[in-house]
């Protein structure tokens, strides 16, 4: 074994603090801080190392640290004793990333100000679940397929760093990785959870494994009215897979999961009328029914093969159909079919005396949308308006080299090109239809170093060129295609991590130059946003991640701590010499952005946390720099106890003081011109309890 091998496998561990999503190096040395021991509570009774087609999360903390750049690993057992409803919940101590709540499971959601004005769905991130692309080839995607009840971990790959998941875009990926009969921390689990808004959510859960052959699967359903009106939800999700052990080089995995999911629409308001009532509807939504329901079912296959000693070779495919019945101010009938494939190739050697940490892969995807439109008639059908056929294709490749120069210094090397095409077919209307084909090159190069065991720093550049998706092309009632490009950035970091007596500690400072940036602003508050591209723009700030241990073993009996938990975003998002906006700030993202987490806990105990999400300044509305949306102080505490050996407990108390502010909204050109609508506000919840009962056997 070569000298990296050994010394960096030492040190290769990462510690994820309950509630916090930063990656930092355990160090042996440490005085204060027992970072195994952290790890052994977070991590109850599965295997840590999982297996060759599903890793655990013991091997993903070692992947990530050799990462040179902002990634983060989020344990499932960081949120398993709140209310977890959405995505945004389960990335809340995740720094750079914002994901805001519009109603129920929809959320905004950016990574350094990815997609920043797409105030729906989601653009400029890659969204996956166990290494499939969640996202359809153009790019567009959904969050209600992602359960929390159903999730062993998240990775978040920020900008280039997510290369090997096909990610060509500022944001970077996401990875939503559910559990397997190796990794689930129990081989059954019931969760039951209910509170306010009339909710209530079910979870069961199993999981086995034998000689060479696992498997596991999940059974949740929600039913809530939510804390508006007309934003009823009821969904039931399935997810299982099976491993099997072809041979002592070859491992094979099925994947299946299947999303049963009517979600009711409320619409926007006024600050106005948030301050007055937040829980109203808009009239008009309740009387269109406006709602978004999802029938998914998703196959996929992944299978390692193991060549020599050094090396790996994973490859797999995935096929998906999808059918959304969209009722807003027209009746949308789509049915997708998405299916794709990917290779990927891993393997060590020794060249000229130095150790390379090589990887090639191929991501090949593509999706066929029936986009039909009928005019909505109180949520029903009516006469039908668009009969259109929208086609996708995306085809990516990338190599990647780590050269180990010494022991504790790495330059990292890797280039993604990519090929994207878009095409609509409109037999009802051929003034709509257009094709066009986005390519590029995307280089990166790394350096990370290890000053020390338990310290590392990182630096990187990397290009990220993002192509267009359906709903940025084709914009009626202009004809074809718009004369939109693809948005082009480089983005530059500088980072470190680590562990040092009571402190862990993630910290990153970027600056992206974009070129292009695909903007949005809203016509009109029930028809989607249109899409320019911008001159030249500005994204830079500052991600900080840190974990401080601030008492630990004060008890007789020891195994107590309190500690205090932390995520802070500054973001500085700017045009940069704009013609119509100079250098005004851009909307929607917050300059400043914190979370924060003060926990005592006692081992198999009890714990109890109080929680502060708090944005000092809204963001602007508008580009003009005219308006800006709520500032806000969101508290919340937590408690759980474990009842008896395999049974816990949870309440989680949101939003105390009962705050009426704006979570979200949709961006505007200027909140001063003449006829603005500026009903383009969603309120945040209220106060809710919530609580919960796990039991595992």
């Amino acid at each position: 074994m070569s000298s990296f091998t050994v010394s960096h496998l030492a040190m290769a561990c990462v510690l994820a603090p309950v509630g916090l999503g930063i990656i930092s190096l355990s160090s042996a040395h440490a005085e204060d801080v027992d970072n195994r021991s952290l790890l052994e509570e977070i991590v109850v009774t599965g295997d840590r190392t999982g297996s060759a087609t599903a890793p655990g999360i013991e091997d993903i903390r070692q992947k990530m640290t050799r990462i040179p750049g902002s990634v983060a690993l989020v344990d499932a057992e960081s949120f398993s004793k709140i209310y977890a409803e959405n995505l945004g919940d389960m990335l809340s101590f995740t720094p750079g990333v914002f994901a805001q709540k519009r109603y129920a499971e929809e959320i905004r959601l950016s990574i350094r100000g990815s997609g920043i004005s797409r105030s729906f769905h989601v653009r400029g991130i890659e969204l996956l679940m166990d290494g499939v692309p969640i996202t359809l080839a153009d790019g567009t995607g959904d969050f209600q397929e992602i359960d929390s009840r159903l999730s062993r971990y998240l990775t978040v790959f920020k900008g280039g760093n997510g290369l090997e998941y096909g990610a060509a875009s500022l944001g970077g990926a996401i990875n939503v990785v559910t559990p397997t009969g190796r990794t689930a921390t129990a081989r059954n689990s019931l969760i039951v959870e209910g509170g306010s808004f009339g909710t209530i959510r079910g979870t069961a859960t199993m999981a086995r494994a034998g000689e060479g052959w696992d498997f596991f699967t999940g059974l949740s359903t929600i039913h809530s009215s939510q804390f508006r009106d007309h934003s009823d939800q009821e969904t039931y999700r399935f997810t299982g897979n099976m491993g099997l052990q072809v041979s002592d080089r070859v491992e094979t995995r099925f994947y299946l999961t299947a999303n049963h999911i009517d979600q009711e629409i409320p619409g926007t308001l006024s600050l106005a009328q948030i301050a007055d009532r937040p829980s109203q509807a808009v009239d008009e939504q309740v009387i269109n029914d406006n709602a978004r329901d999802i029938r998914s079912l998703r196959f996929s296959n992944k299978t390692s093969i193991r060549v020599g000693t050094e090396s790996q070779l994973d490859l797999g495919a995935y096929f998906t159909i999808r059918d959304l019945d969209h009722p807003i101010f027209v009746f949308i009938d789509d049915e997708t079919t998405d299916y794709g494939g990917f290779a990927r190739y891993t393997t060590t050697a020794q060249i000229a005396g130095m150790t390379h940490q090589i990887a090639a892969g191929i991501n090949g995807r593509a999706s066929r949308t029936n986009d039909d439109w009928f005019v909505n008639q109180g949520g029903k059908r009516g006469f039908q308006i668009r009969d259109s056929v929208q086609r996708a294709n995306t085809l990516q490749a990338y190599v990647s080299d780590q050269i180990y120069l010494t022991d504790t210094f790495a330059l990292d090397l890797a280039v993604q090109a990519f090929s994207a095409r878009r095409e609509i077919i409109d037999p009802s209307d051929a003034s709509r239809e257009g094709s066009e084909t986005f390519e590029a090159i995307n280089p990166k190069f790394g350096i990370l170093w290890d000053p020390t065991p338990e310290i590392q720093a990182w630096a990187n550049i990397t290009r990220a060129k993002e192509a267009p998706t359906f709903g940025d092309l084709s914009q009626a009632p202009i004809p074809g295609f718009v004369d939109i490009a693809s948005q082009d950035a480089w983005t530059a970091e500088l980072g470190t991590r680590g562990a040092r007596g009571v402190l862990a500690w993630d910290i990153t400072i970027f600056r992206a130059w974009i070129d292009g940036e695909m903007l949005q602003f809203s016509t009109d508050t029930n028809i989607p946003a249109s899409t320019f591209n911008a001159d030249d723009t500005i994204h830079q700030g500052l991600e900080a991640g840190f974990h401080l241990t601030m008492l630990k073993d004060r008890t007789a009996s020891g195994g107590d701590r309190l500690t205090l938990n932390g995520a802070y975003s500054f973001n500085d998002f700017k045009f940069d010499g704009d013609a119509q906006f100079g250098n005004n700030i851009l909307p929607v993202v917050p300059r400043h952005v914190m979370n924060t987490e003060l926990r005592y806990e006692q081992n198999d105990r009890f714990h109890v946390a109080l929680s502060l999400e708090w944005v000092p300044k809204g963001p602007f509305v508008d580009y003009a720099n005219t308006m800006r949306s709520s500032d806000y102080a969101i508290l919340g505490v937590s408690a759980g106890v474990t009842l008896m050996p395999g049974i816990t407990a949870y309440v989680d108390m949101q939003n105390l003081a009962d705050k009426k502010y704006a979570s979200n909204f949709a961006a505007i050109i200027s909140a001063q011109d003449p006829g603005t609508n500026l009903n383009i506000f969603y309120p945040g919840d209220g106060f809710g309890v919530f609580a919960g009962i796990k039991a595992e056997f």
